[in-house]
């Protein structure tokens, strides 16, 4: 009877204690729907997400006074082998940039831009926050170019 009870007792400290990691899946789907980002008062971005299983699908547009400068498509999936996303983007011209990250708490998110040829080398990071629903902030950061912040809002339809 003894062991009995300190069985369950050690069983019901262990099932207590375990560190609970922020539901990456879960995270991820904050970002469906549509948001904007103004770089400049004439230039803009347009991020249409959608969900894809336990991923997303998204395209972008960059435009500067009406003309297109940028657009992809983007597809992101979870490894959870890693615990992280990775999203492939299609550029226009053919080229495939490659992304990796993951949610490090419930409204923060850290990306790395590598190098497809050799993805351990990181290109650019970025750390993306959410302030509200329908609001969220991300910091690029270029090598030696410093960091260039933006913020980003959904658009209601």
């Amino acid at each position: 009877m003894i062991a009995v009870s300190l069985f369950i007792a050690i069983h019901g400290i262990q099932a207590q204690t375990t560190d609970s990691q922020p539901d990456q899946v879960t995270l991820i789907k904050q970002f469906i729907g549509t948001w904007q980002n103004e770089f400049t008062p004439d230039t803009s971005i347009i991020w249409e997400i959608k969900s894809y299983g336990k991923g997303l699908e998204t395209t972008y547009k960059i435009t500067t006074k009406g003309k297109t400068l940028r657009e992809a498509k983007q597809l992101v999936g979870f490894d959870s082998k890693f615990e992280t996303f990775t999203n492939f983007t299609l550029l226009t011209n053919g080229r495939i940039v490659l992304f990796t990250g993951k949610f490090t708490s419930d409204n923060k998110m850290y990306m790395e831009v590598k190098d497809k040829i050799n993805p351990e080398k990181v290109l650019s990071r970025g750390e993306y926050e959410f302030k509200t629903v329908d609001m969220f902030t991300v910091i690029r950061i270029f090598g030696n170019y410093g960091a260039k912040p933006g913020t980003y809002y959904r658009i209601k339809e």
